[in-house]
This record gives C-alpha cells, structure tokens and sequence, in this order.
C-alpha cells in the first residue's frame, strides 16, 4: 500500500486545490532573442579536461556538505561568477555525480552565473545507504525533495543571490518539480532537462514494471536489485550509448567514472523503482498547479524517459514552454556542440528574460 498511498493522497488533494488559473505565459522566440551561443567544444574537451582543467574548477569551488533527512552527509560544490547574474542550482540525473557537471559549470561561471551542484543522496561523493554503495537506492523519493530544500534553504540562498534558478536533468527534474510544487516561493525559474517524467520500461509496459515493484518492495525491503540491473559496469562500446551522440563527451564521462571509482553508480534496486515510478506519476499532474516559469528541453531521440507526460505537464502549466531537439538524445548538455550549444543558449536566455535584473 505504501506504492499508493501518495496517488490516493495526491487524488483527494486535487479535489480541495484550485488550479493555477493564470494566462498561459507568452513563450520566448529565442531564435530572435540576443544572448550566448557558442560554449566550450567537444573537439578539445579531453585536451581541455586532461590538462587540469577539471582539478583547478574544483580547487577554485567552494566544496561542503549538510545534513539531509535521516542525518546523511551531502556533499555540494560552489562556483562563484563575479559579478554574479544570479544563482544556478544543478540538481543531477541517476547516477550522477556532480563533477560530471564540469563543463556545465565552466559555461555557466563564464556567462556570469554563479553555479550549486549537489550530489543528491545515495550517488556521487554523498552518503551511500546500502553496503553495496553500487546499488540506486532511496528509502522514500520525497527524501530527495526535502534534502534539495535544505540545500537551497541554506547554502543556495545564504549567499543572497539576486536570483535562483534550477537547472534539472532526468531524475533530477522530476525531483525539482515536486520541490517546486511545495516551494515556489524558493525559485525565479527552472529548466527542466529530459525530467524523469515518465520512465521508460522498455519491454515491461508501465503498469506492469510499477505492479512488480510494488509486489517485490512489499515482500521484501526492497533493497535487491530490480530485474536486468547490477553492479557499475564500465561503459565500452560509444556506438551503444543511448544517451549521447557526442563521441569526445561519452569518453570523458568514461574516463571520469574511472578515474574516480567512488562516485560510480550501478543499476537501481526495486525499492527505487517503486518510489520512481510513483514520483513520475505525481509530478506529471502538477503542471495545472505551476506558477514558477519553466521551460522544458525534450530529446527527441530520447530512449530513457518518454514524451507524453512531458507533453501533458508543459500542456496543462500556464507557466512553461516546451522546446524540442529532434535528434537529440537523453543528455542535452552531453550532446554534439550543434545541439548542446542550441539548449544551453535557451537555458541562458530564458533565465535572462525571467530573473530579475
């Protein structure tokens, strides 16, 4: 019951909550609006990275931790732009670990944004919950929601910053879009990349993958592995990779995860999926509630997460616009230079026209 529990609170909670009811916002024709176009390049990013450049971004950071819910140690890095447009909160996909942001990070500080990535519990540098610290794992994803409250609550808005805007890929949209529901009053806008809206289960439909999950986490403590998920593999073969068409960007991401074992990450255990599953499903029906500006980047060659509950969340928001990339995979800000560049310069000019100046 624990799997239903949050739909049947969610359901009588929409029937006491009025919708938004705002005018749908007037979207950005960002083909005609100045700003940023051209990033770092992923011809000399091994060369760039190689040569030091990740170890002095982090030397240059300020590197911390607090304490998240159940008193698990998170760890975050800040890199301050100065003078400072405003602050970027990265809020990372599964498996994730913040340094693979790096890049992110450099092309953010250059155009005068200070960035804040954290390593969100059970991944990266952050406490682990398992003794496997292979397996994905989150006792309760709201867990996820709370520690990113903490975060911006006190060390994001510490700092003062003019504005906050939340930058969030895959499993981390889904989490910035639950904490924004709670706590719009924290945030001046939000990119929402490839969010983890509706999981792709491949040869298992949705409602199947979910009834699974729900019979292996109520027999059990869930902390198995779910079916055809095990311990970090390193990736070898670029040709298979479903979540980037960028050849330099793949292998960086290889050779960081293995120059960095700790931070690694293997499959997810059926006691993430359940919470997963259940999470996507929530957030999908909070766009009619959204009053924070938002825009979402959809891959359209995505294999990861699907379309539609994308479609519905940006559809019954009156506060987001959706912009999609054909023949991008998962990863946007992972992609060729082509596609990277045309997302991460409507990221800026989006948090351009919506901070406050």
């Amino acid at each position: 019951m624990r799997l239903l529990l949050p739909l049947f609170i969610g359901v009588v909670a929409w029937g006491c909550r009025p919708p938004a009811n705002l005018p749908k916002a007037v979207p950005i024709d960002f083909a005609s609006t100045g700003g940023p176009s051209t990033f770092s390049a992923e011809a000399t990013l091994l060369e760039r990275w190689d040569g030091g450049v990740l170890e002095r971004r982090w030397t240059r950071g300020e590197l911390g931790h607090f304490q998240g819910v159940d008193g698990l140690a998170l760890r975050y890095s800040v890199h301050r732009a100065s003078p400072s447009r405003g602050a970027v909160v990265l809020v990372p996909g599964r498996t994730e670990a913040m340094m693979k942001w790096a890049e992110v990070i450099d092309d953010l500080v250059a155009n005068g944004y200070s960035a804040y990535a954290l390593d969100v519990r059970g991944q990266g540098a952050s406490d682990r919950m398992l003794p496997n610290r292979d397996k994905g794992y989150v006792r309760a994803f709201d867990d996820y929601v709370t520690d990113l409250a903490t975060f911006v609550r006190t060390v994001v808005r510490k700092d003062e910053p003019r504005n906050v805007f939340v930058l969030a890929h895959s499993m981390g949209g889904a989490i910035a879009t639950l904490f924004l529901d709670e706590h719009p009053d924290l945030v001046t806008a939000v990119v929402l990349s490839s969010p983890m809206l509706e999981i792709h289960t491949g040869g298992f439909p949705a409602p199947v993958a979910s009834s699974l999950g729900l019979t292996a986490c109520s027999m059990g403590d869930g902390t198995d592995y779910a079916i055809g998920y095990g311990d970090f593999t390193e990736e070898t073969d670029f040709a298979k990779s479903s979540v980037t068409s960028s050849q330099p960007r793949w292998a960086w991401k290889v050779g960081l995860y293995r120059d960095h074992p700790s931070i690694r990450l293997g499959g997810v255990t059926w006691r993430w999926l359940c919470e997963a599953l259940n999470a996507s499903s929530r957030a999908t029906t909070l766009g009619r509630f959204a009053t924070v500006p938002t825009l979402l980047l959809q891959a359209g060659a995505d294999t990861v997460v699907k379309p539609g509950s994308q479609d519905r969340y940006c559809t019954e928001s009156p506060s987001c616009q959706k912009s999609v990339f054909p023949n991008a995979k998962h990863e946007l800000l992972n992609e060729t230079d082509a596609i990277r560049n045309d997302a991460l310069s409507q990221v800026l000019k989006f948090f351009a026209a919506k901070g406050n100046p």
